[in-house]
């Protein structure tokens, strides 16, 4: 009696994504963990982010990290330059430290003073709002994104600010979120990396590098 042959199983191959969408995600993903290197905090602190398991956690991290960032652009900006010699001091590094994000004397108002692009700055702001209704409310904790944005009055405003799109349909896009709140998250994790990219060029990497 012969037996047959054994069955082979072909092994899949793993998906490769490709585009340039993706080359521009991994760009901005590798030097948002560089930002992190240089600061001080664990490279893969955006993925762990990404994966917090509520939105009032996620969007309170989010800001933190963005807050980071938005000194670092700020104290790099505000360097003295004397006779080709840069200077920084302890009571500019306090100054910072306590500048609210948000206001009239804000580090908002110094970024852009820094020339930090417009739409990063409408995110971090928008962001903070955002944050600020989590922080200063504690019956939201267990509110998504998603509803607390719809139940503000201000939320044509926060949909585009952290979207990053310029129009849409305010009533699809905010369907497409409730049936995948991930998407959202998706939104927010790639503009605050594109907020760590440019803090990272302009403050950090010629300091890494040298």
């Amino acid at each position: 009696m012969t037996r047959a042959p054994a069955k082979t199983t072909k092994r899949r191959a793993a998906p490769v994504a490709t585009g340039d969408g993706f080359i521009r995600a991994a760009a901005l993903f590798s030097e948002a963990e560089n930002f992190c290197r240089a600061v001080g905090l664990p490279h893969d602190l955006i993925l762990t982010i990404a994966q917090q398991d509520s939105d009032w956690a996620f969007i309170i991290k989010i800001d933190a990290l963005l807050e980071t960032a938005a000194k670092e652009i700020i104290r790099h900006a505000l360097q003295l330059k004397i006779l080709r010699r840069v200077f920084q001091n302890e009571t500019l590094t306090e100054f910072i430290e306590s500048l609210p994000v948000r206001g009239r004397t804000s580090l908002i108002k110094l970024l852009e003073a820094a020339c930090c692009p417009i739409e990063d700055i409408g995110f971090i702001e928008a962001t903070r709002r955002v944050r600020n209704a989590y922080a200063h409310n504690i019956k939201l904790v267990d509110v998504s994104l998603v509803d607390l944005i719809k139940q503000r009055g201000d939320k044509s405003e926060l949909l585009k600010k952290l979207s990053s799109i310029a129009t849409f349909d305010e009533a699809k896009l905010l369907a497409s979120y409730e049936k995948d709140p991930k998407f959202l998250r998706f939104c927010i994790v790639d503009a605050a990396m594109r907020v760590l990219f440019f803090a990272y060029h302009v403050a950090l990497k010629h300091k890494v590098t040298k």
